[in-house]
């Protein structure tokens, strides 16, 4: 019996896929198959669609390059907690509360992620929370090339599997009070409010910042001149007044000393001596010509803040991820000249520095580097 030739397999082969490619269009024109979200997939249709969402997250996830934080950080928990909360839950539930009614009736329904997530390695979840699945509802990150706050989630979806409802509770409640004013109330969450510190060492302290300066951060998350997954989705919706509340609210408050244990001596010195005199052969000007009780209104005050809070802002202005606004650009050209050991000594002294010191302007500057 003659074998078929190579021609004669790929004639069959050609010709089942497009008998396949027919039926499968005939099938969709007549609109027989039932895509309403009230009936569930046929069981070979569920199997055949799950199996290509999983190796298509394994593929994807596999080229995807990013660098990996220590997940077990509690800095990063509470900071994936805040937007779980906020973003997540509502579909997905959470440890003591179940799913919103409406999700139950989604198709395919969420999972309930407590379970969900121990299917999935660290860099699969990385990939799915900054993309999303399609046709599942499943939305990508907003700002899409904020790794790290998508680490974050992961972080705390790690954490979830066991997680009691009393523990899922202190998380997602953070420093969060009761207040009249509901933007307040939502922001006092992560950033803390009165005789209350932000939850999370990656959160800024806003109290004691200048209205200014707080409105016109508000303002560039709304507008997208300030990427942020988690910062965007609550700008956004507010109103001018409500933002106006926000920068008024935590303007009025005292500013607060930092509670952490102080960094060694050397670290501070070092960062003391680039925030006063720069580093002329770098063209790096001193950090309290802006940052400090003389500057405008319009910067940021960084004494007592939180020294992981800083030394991360600093790698995305060198990564050109907060460049699109004036404040920005200008932070943007001193960063990308800062190495990785200068951000580091620099955000710990402005950590160990007191709030005090703004109000007295007591630090001598030397003049910008030229």
């Amino acid at each position: 019996m003659r074998r078929p030739s190579l021609r004669m397999v790929a004639i069959i082969v050609g010709a089942t896929f497009a008998v396949l490619g027919a039926g499968a269009f005939l099938v969709a024109a007549s609109g027989i198959y039932n895509v309403a979200a009230s009936r569930p997939h046929f069981e070979i249709t569920r199997v055949l669609l799950q199996f290509g969402l999983e190796r298509s997250v394994a593929t994807h996830s596999w080229l995807e390059s990013s660098s990996k934080p220590a997940l077990d950080d509690p800095d990063l928990i509470r900071l994936g907690a805040g937007h779980f909360v906020r973003g997540c839950a509502f579909c997905h539930g959470a440890p003591g509360e179940p799913r919103n009614l409406a999700a139950e009736h989604m198709q395919p329904t969420p999972p309930a992620l407590s379970l969900a997530v121990t299917e999935w390695s660290n860099e699969e979840l990385f990939w799915i929370v900054k993309h999303g699945l399609k046709y599942t509802g499943m939305p990508g990150w907003p700002s899409i090339e904020r790794d790290d706050e998508v680490w974050a989630v992961v972080a705390f979806l790690r954490q979830l599997p066991n997680m009691s409802p009393a523990q899922y509770r202190e998380l997602a409640n953070g420093s969060a009070h009761t207040s009249d004013d509901e933007p307040i109330a939502e922001c006092t969450r992560c950033h803390g409010g009165e005789n209350a510190a932000p939850t999370s060492r990656l959160v800024p302290k806003l109290a004691g910042q200048s209205a200014a300066y707080l409105l016109h951060a508000l303002e560039d998350y709304a507008r997208d001149r300030r990427p942020s997954g988690i910062m965007q989705l609550l700008a956004v919706p507010l109103a001018a007044k409500d933002r106006q509340a926000l920068a008024a609210y935590y303007a009025n408050l005292k500013p607060q000393a930092s509670q952490q244990k102080a960094a060694d001596a050397a670290r501070i010195e070092r960062g003391r001596r680039i925030a006063t005199e720069g580093i002329r052969e770098e063209t790096i000007p001193p950090c309290l010509a802006c940052h400090s009780g003389r500057a405008a209104e319009t910067f940021p005050r960084l004494s007592g803040q939180h020294a992981p809070y800083l030394a991360q802002q600093l790698r995305l202005f060198k990564e050109g991820l907060r460049a699109e606004t004036p404040q920005g650009a200008i932070m943007t050209a001193i960063a990308t000249r800062l190495d990785e050991a200068q951000i580091s000594d620099v955000a710990a002294y402005f950590e160990s520095r007191d709030p005090a010191e703004d109000a007295r302007d007591t630090t001598p500057v030397q003049g910008a580097a030229q």
